[in-house]
């Protein structure tokens, strides 16, 4: 459980850290589009998954901490 924790975690710091840094800065996409490109499929993964609710939450909250601490040491 706690695996399956740390990898969606990981896998939604992946999606911020690329929708906020890497496709405006280094592809030069939109900021609103690359904003839509990660806001939409993450969505729908969440939605689609069988975990329960609360175990999304926590999710998105450790990769939003995973992808702000990764934007410090950068």
């Amino acid at each position: 459980m706690l695996l399956v924790l740390i990898r969606n975690s990981l896998i939604l710091a992946t999606g911020f850290y690329l929708s906020i840094s890497f496709l405006p800065e280094v592809l030069y996409i939109n900021e609103t589009v690359s904003k839509y490109l990660m806001v939409i499929p993450a969505g729908l993964w969440l939605l689609r998954s069988k975990n329960r609710w609360w175990f999304n939450i926590i999710s998105v909250f450790l990769g939003l901490i995973i992808s702000l601490s990764a934007f410090e040491f950068i």
